[in-house]
């Protein structure tokens, strides 16, 4: 065996361990027969399960492999005690061969991957790869961009050594490869003639899914060290991308957070509540935000993809026994080329077979997922005509040892799990990565050995959607430059622009069809064409879903139409004449910018009027213009002066705001002003807006909802307290907040779950500051995260509203005013069988004239998830400020059965109560960052919270004239 000096040991506080007399006796040199109850006699007093095994006592080491590689024969002994059994392992991943100068992981750590009670933060594996690429030639490590605490996402590139010489000429490679308008056939085969297909694969996106970040530690290792004739072959044939945490800083809270309070857990039932936040903002949804891009870690995927244009990705998840292979239920997304989703079965049955064909126990695929929603983070490869899959294995999350239980849907018998996972079964995190690392060996070998196969696919799904989006309508949208919305407009062309979707401005003007079924252009106009690479996911993301009502039931939200979600006009194109219309390539970011009517003959105006358009960008807009100044919002429309602004549009004094000023807002937000006399504005009611001082309350059981919103307030500046329930129980809460924002809590949640919190079992569970765990107490603190709210936190909510605040209940969290009997006369419904899993619904305005209205018109499209579903009295009725359309008119899109349970309904009420009121959204207004169309429904509220009662009728306008200004 090779004997190579060992680097020195990493600072022992800064590895996660079970207690030291377990480490030391599973460091000890094994002998042949040495049994496990030997092993672990130390911690057996500790640990209620073993946490090494002796299945494997008898069998011999060798110390060569079959192909003449030296072995590591202490830490195989090490990895094959790890492993629960013999069928948890295979001959690919249950030995550790050695290469002379390059450095092990027994070198690097002290112990192979996978030993019990170990789990490293981000720093610890980008040391380890640091060291490994500095020592092999076949391996590169690149820092990428930073996270939003500061850390750095990091990319692992493992090949043969004359592949990584040439990266720079693949990348170009693939830059032709995937444009078919400027590289034929012919070119195409030369290109593939000898280009190594990239194959990456993403670990530690969900964070506390802890097992898959080791496992791609040890799989860059093998890849690069083994002279196995499959690894080889992928050596040779492909290169392995890895980009080892997916969001470092989830990785190293959960990591922390573990090495406080979880090195004693062994089992399920005992692991207490996980820490509230993972990365900065959001937690399981960060694989929700495909489209928004919202997070630091989607900007980094989309870019990594656009910067190398790779074929194949795989994500590594952990869920369901043993392991998963995503093909997924059906019905798969119609916008994703039939290629790529018969190769998600081809590569799906390989694996599946290849690992059962090793005797490994519960690999299937199909049963799980549906392949509809195209919004996950490895959509950024579907999308782009690229193949996106990902893995589920069995994870126990803290990285002990324990015995678990399979539910019975797992475990039967069924043509796509043949062989299942047993009832029952003791499972290790060395289970997880023999299971995860044998996966995935096989799929890139399959690649690798499939490569030119795979590369011709890949050039014919971009060529499909060329010809596609010439030959099949719509040929383009159009989104006009005139239109009420032009920030939100602007918005959606430059989040489009990052995604890598081609835009064109019109350059002259331009008509289709006649009459009202006609379309036209003016010049500048912007213009997305259908016939380029990314047609497809245009189409995807313009065009109406339609899930099939007969299908199985969905994974995830069911529509996402961008025209719909974020309430702009885009027109669709159906003839094709528009794609020789005179364009041209939009390069820089696109901006629709406002404007100031013109002030010629204006000589005696005396009031900037803004016309209020309830974009999303609105209260960054208004809170911009400062709490000094006075802001005036008209209750009543502006129709004077050759002006014709909605109620709801703001009043600027003009001796307060100087034009040039005035001139710049106005173009930066894409607002509507003009210059209006005193006379134009006498008489008509007006409110002077004060800048409210909101708290965003939070639980310590969901974050999830809440981190969209905080990334909404930092992003516009917006000034806020992020409140936790158990500061409620304080009290005087209305000496410090006028608004308290209440975020969605989750699909399931009701009010007593809510109140109730984290079960007091648990605690004292402190979330504070700690000197040697920096990633804890952040965002927020307490010493005691359990017991809820409490009912002295119920009774200052309600103290709250009574002498003049306003809470604002979102989603979910409307229950508990509800449910508690703060607000009279307003009760959660039964739909029914009302079945709405995340589709875009229509609104329809109750209260035309209330504040929370201003800027939408009388019908508009919302977005509805499981409610809930609002019912009011009838004494109560003039509180309901938006109801969802009748049921024949209510669906835009995604899916709603049994649309009676829906249509007609509350969807918004406001509530009066003492000096305060209580806003209750059963639409998802703030949902994912993605509703944007809807924002400004809650925006109103904040903006206008203390003004919220109806605005005038016409006749009480008149009656109320003389009165001038409301205080």
């Amino acid at each position: 065996m090779l004997r190579r000096s060992v680097l020195p040991r990493r600072p022992t506080d800064r590895v996660a361990m079970l207690p030291w007399t377990f480490v030391v006796l599973h460091l000890l040199v094994f002998a042949p027969g040495l049994g496990a109850q030997a092993v672990t006699q130390g911690a057996e007093a500790e640990a209620p399960v073993p946490q090494s095994f002796d299945w494997h006592q008898d069998r011999a080491i060798p110390p060569i492999t079959p192909w003449g590689q030296p072995v590591d024969v202490e830490a195989t002994r090490l990895i094959l005690s790890w492993t629960t059994g013999e069928e948890f392992t295979n001959p690919l991943v249950d030995h550790l061969p050695l290469q002379e100068g390059v450095i092990s992981p027994m070198e690097h750590f002290g112990y192979p991957m996978g030993m019990p009670g170990v789990l490293h933060t981000s720093s610890e594996f980008y040391a380890w790869y640091e060291a490994l690429s500095a020592s092999s030639p076949r391996v590169e490590m690149e820092y990428l961009n930073e996270t939003e605490e500061g850390r750095r996402f990091a990319l692992v590139k493992v090949g043969s050594e004359e592949n990584l010489a040439r990266l720079e000429e693949i990348r170009e490679a693939y830059h032709r490869l995937t444009d078919p308008r400027i590289t034929a056939e012919s070119e195409m085969e030369e290109l593939i003639r000898d280009l190594p297909a990239i194959y990456t694969v993403f670990s530690g996106l969900h964070s506390p899914e802890t097992g898959h970040p080791e496992v791609t530690a040890e799989l860059a290792w093998r890849v690069a060290v083994s002279d196995h004739p499959m690894i080889r072959e992928i050596r040779d044939n492909a290169i392995l991308f890895i980009v080892p945490v997916t969001d470092p800083d989830g990785r190293d809270r959960v990591v922390e957070w573990y090495r406080l309070h979880e090195t004693e857990t062994y089992r399920m039932e005992d692991r207490k509540p996980g820490p509230p936040f993972w990365g900065q903002y959001i937690r399981h949804d960060n694989n929700r935000d495909g489209f928004q891009k919202s997070l630091a870690l989607s900007r980094q995927v989309v870019e990594l993809f656009e910067h190398w244009k790779y074929p194949v990705g795989l994500d590594l998840h952990e869920s369901v026994p043993f392991l998963y292979v995503s093909t997924g239920t059906g019905p798969y997304n119609p916008n994703i080329d039939a290629i790529t989703r018969h190769e998600w079965q081809w590569i799906a049955h390989h694996e599946v077979t290849q690992l059962t064909a090793q005797g490994m126990p519960g690999v299937w695929t199909h049963d799980f997922f549906d392949g509809w929603n195209p919004g996950y983070m490895v959509f950024a490869l579907n999308n782009r005509n690229a193949n996106g899959r990902f893995y589920e294995t069995f994870g126990n999350s803290v990285p002990t040892t324990m015995e678990r239980t399979v539910g019975g849907n797992r475990t039967s018998v069924e043509w796509f799990r043949a062989n299942p996972p047993y009832a029952e079964v003791t499972w290790s995190i060395r289970n997880n990565i023999n299971y995860a690392q044998s996966g995935v060996l096989h799929s890139v070998h399959l690649v690798a050995r499939n490569r030119d196969e795979v590369l011709r696919n890949y050039w014919r799904k971009n060529r499909n959607a060329v010809e596609r989006g010439r030959t099949q309508p719509p040929h383009a949208w159009v989104v006009p430059t005139e239109q009420l919305r032009k920030a939100d407009a602007t918005h959606m062309l430059n989040l489009l622009r990052s995604h890598g979707v081609e835009i064109h401005r019109a350059e002259a003007e331009m008509t289709f069809g006649e009459g009202d079924e006609g379309i036209s252009l003016r010049p500048g106009d912007f213009i997305i064409r259908a016939d380029q690479p990314y047609g497809p996911y245009v189409r995807n993301l313009m065009e109406v879903q339609h899930f099939p009502e007969d299908a199985p039931r969905p994974y995830d939200d069911v529509a996402w139409t961008f025209p719909l979600l974020y309430n702009i006009e885009v027109l669709e194109v159906e003839n094709r004449e528009i794609l020789e219309g005179a364009m041209t390539p939009v390069i820089d970011p696109v901006s629709i910018p406002g404007r100031v009517r013109d002030l010629s003959g204006r000589t005696a105006a005396a009031w900037w009027a803004v016309r209020y358009e309830a974009s999303a960008h609105g209260l960054q807009a208004r809170w911009e213009l400062g709490a000094d100044r006075p802001v005036y919002a008209l209750r009543e429309a502006l129709e004077r002066d050759e002006v014709d602004f909605g109620a709801g549009s703001w009043l600027l004094p003009l001796a307060d705001f100087p034009e040039d000023e005035v001139s710049a807002w106005a173009e930066r937000w894409g607002l509507e002003v003009a210059a209006v006399s005193e006379e134009a504005v006498e008489g008509l009611q007006r409110r002077r807006q004060t800048l409210p001082r909101i708290a965003l309350l939070h639980t310590w059981q969901n974050t999830q909802d809440d981190g969209a919103i905080r990334f909404a307030f930092d992003t516009m500046e917006i000034p806020y307290a992020y409140l936790p329930e158990d500061r409620l129980r304080e009290g005087d809460l209305r000496s410090r907040f006028d608004v308290i924002l209440f975020p969605e809590q989750g699909r399931n949640a009701g009010a007593r779950q809510i109140f109730e919190g984290l079960d007091p079992k648990d605690g004292p569970l402190p979330w504070e500051p700690h000197p040697d765990f920096p990633s804890l107490g952040m965002h927020s603190s307490t010493p005691d995260m359990t017991g809820g709210m409490g009912y002295e936190g119920l009774a200052a909510l309600r103290d709250f509203v009574q002498t003049g605040g306003t809470l604002i209940a979102l989603g979910s969290a409307s229950t508990v005013p509800v449910e508690f009997g703060m607000v009279r006369g307003v009760s959660i419904r039964d739909p029914g069988g009302l079945f709405s899993p995340g589709s875009i619904v229509r609104g329809e305005a109750v209260q035309a004239q209330h504040p929370i209205l201003w800027g939408y018109a009388a019908e508009f499209p919302v977005f509805d998830r499981f409610g809930p579903y609002l019912s009011v009295a009838q004494d109560q009725r003039e509180n309901v400020i938006l109801r969802y359309a009748p049921a024949d008119r209510v669906f835009m899109s995604g899916l709603v059965l049994e649309r009676q349970g829906l249509g007609g309904h509350p969807a918004v009420v406001s509530v009066p109560m003492g000096q305060g009121n209580i806003v209750l959204f059963g639409i998802r207004t703030l949902h994912r960052n993605q509703t944007r169309g809807s924002f400004a429904l809650a925006w109103n509220a904040v903006l206008n919270w203390d003004g919220l009662e109806m605005a005038p009728t016409p006749a009480t306008a008149a009656a109320d004239a003389a009165s001038g200004e409301e205080p």
